[in-house]
């Protein structure tokens, strides 16, 4: 009977070292949060008709208090972080119109990282007139609708692949007969990450190097028990 409970000990030992934080633990469909309560992205936000060229950065204030569904199949069922937007100063950014638009393209300031590719089946089902634009390190949405014969608007909004969270959103009038772009507002990412995010991954240790370690601890006591049995 002994034998038989440090079997089981021993079991729940080393499934305990593997154990990840649920809200890091990726669903069926693959998909993730990329981020953590606290993070903060830097941005630089040009509206040119005003004149305006600033430093601001948008932090995750809270994380979604639901986890993403399992499985997701609904653009708008997913879970929303608490975010937010600051000058580089720290004051609260209250510049009117700063987000115009995002709701064209879907209304995500972030997205679950892991599977684009269903996110994007999610996300073409909803909108009209949008195309998908995507790179090694980025992937996004763009809307647009004709003005007039000479003239289009357009909305996009990219997510950095690596964590999810917005790296571009802009919005502007392109001229079609030669694709020359004015940009009404531009939120850039300062720095956009590749598409592996280690920091991230390094991260995701420390905040569980605990229970790791708690469960080689234990293994370590077992094997030794079990030794002197």
């Amino acid at each position: 009977m002994m034998k038989r409970a440090l079997q089981v000990i021993l079991a729940l030992a080393i499934v305990s070292i593997f154990i990840i934080n649920p809200i890091a633990a990726a669903t069926s469909q693959g998909l993730e949060w990329g981020f953590v309560n606290g993070d903060r992205f830097d941005f630089t936000l040009t509206d040119p008709g005003a004149g305006i060229n600033e430093q601001m950065y948008m932090d995750i204030i809270t994380m979604p208090a639901l986890a993403i569904p399992d499985p997701l199949t609904d653009w708008f069922a997913i879970p929303v972080p608490a975010v937010g937007i600051w000058w580089a100063n720290g004051t609260t950014c209250s510049y009117s119109g700063i987000f115009v638009g995002l709701g064209a393209v879907g209304g995500k300031k972030a997205v679950p990282i892991g599977n684009y590719t269903h996110l994007w089946a999610l996300v073409n089902v909803e909108l009209t007139g949008e195309t998908q634009e995507e790179s090694a390190n980025v992937w996004g949405i763009k809307w647009t609708v004709d003005i007039n014969s000479t003239h289009e608007f357009g909305v996009t909004a990219t997510y950095a692949k690596a964590d999810g969270f917005l790296a571009e959103f802009n919005y502007g009038i392109t001229q079609t007969s030669n694709d020359e772009v004015t940009l009404l507002i531009d939120v850039t990412r300062n720095n956009i990450p590749s598409g592996l995010d280690t920091n991230y991954i390094i991260q995701l240790i420390q905040e569980n190097m605990l229970l790791v370690g708690a469960g080689v601890v234990i293994l370590v006591l077992l094997v030794v028990v079990c030794k002197k049995k």
